[in-house]
């Protein structure tokens, strides 16, 4: 099961999902989760370099929100190593939910949208939300976008019909075509995990998404794991790498007949190597 989709209950795999311990980590990076002024000063610039201001205050403020209350489980302030990382929902869901009543928080996806809703031009085009809901509940309940926002949001993570084929060049092509129709900011740029989905229909979906920006010797990505996993400002040295940690990390997220996913680049894919 993949990100904030199906699953509301706190049951989602680790974010180690389909890694052992014994695995040789394909890239070098330093990782924050801005658990600290410092980190969120510095990870605020970054981002404000190339993005607007409203959109990187409203983010700085759903990290805030969520790092007040479940910050003391463990999440790290100063970027440091970067391999894997694991969590402890136990602890959260609680600190979060005496809070926060039945709104679940947010995001990848909100998160992504949060930030990059200003750099990206959004067709009015049909929508397919169907495996928003999870995402449409947290919006509604959170006050987080007006209508206008809302309506964007679903266009640019709609479903996408696709074909039954394990072929990921199949997929990838109909992603593109449905990206293509998107105007992407060039350095503001939106990473995507895409999942093959046949529940209902052969379908594509964001999975996961997060948001990379160049930083002075390399680049930062930043991401929302999981309704209830924390935030994660990753520095890379290279692009490369950055494709590499999605790559392995959601390598697992499909399913008997199903392709594996992929890694779209704005509208571009990311062949995998």
């Amino acid at each position: 099961m993949w990100e904030g989709t199906k699953q509301s209950n706190g049951s989602q795999e680790n974010p180690t999902v389909g890694q052992t311990s014994s695995e040789k980590y394909p890239w070098k990076a330093t990782y924050s989760n801005l658990n600290s002024q410092k980190s969120v000063e510095e990870v605020k610039n970054l981002l404000a370099a190339d993005l607007d201001k409203d959109s990187v205050d409203n983010f700085v403020n759903l990290v805030n929100d969520y790092n007040g209350l479940v910050g003391s489980t463990g999440l790290t302030g100063d970027f440091t190593k970067f391999t894997k990382t694991e969590y402890d929902v136990e602890k959260i869901n609680p600190l979060w939910q005496a809070k926060k009543g039945d709104f679940i928080g947010t995001n990848c996806r909100i998160n992504t949208y949060t930030l990059l809703k200003n750099s990206i031009e959004i067709p009015q085009i049909a929508k397919d939300d169907e495996l928003l809901y999870i995402d449409n509940d947290s919006i509604d309940k959170g006050k987080l976008f007006d209508a206008k926002d809302k309506e964007e949001f679903n266009i640019l993570f709609s479903r996408v019909k696709t074909e039954a084929t394990q072929d990921v060049k199949v997929h990838a092509k109909k992603m593109e075509e449905y990206f293509k129709q998107f105007k992407f900011s060039e350095k503001a740029r939106m990473l995507s995990v895409i999942v093959h989905d046949n529940l209902d229909g052969d379908s594509l979906f964001v999975g996961h998404v997060g948001v990379l920006v160049p930083d002075k010797d390399g680049y930062l990505f930043v991401e929302k794991l999981t309704f209830e996993e924390p935030y994660q400002a990753i520095k890379f040295a290279t692009k490369e790498d950055v494709y590499k940690y999605l790559q392995t990390k959601y390598k697992d997220y499909t399913g008997e007949g199903l392709a594996k996913p992929f890694i779209m680049d704005n509208d571009k894919w990311v062949e995998g190597k």
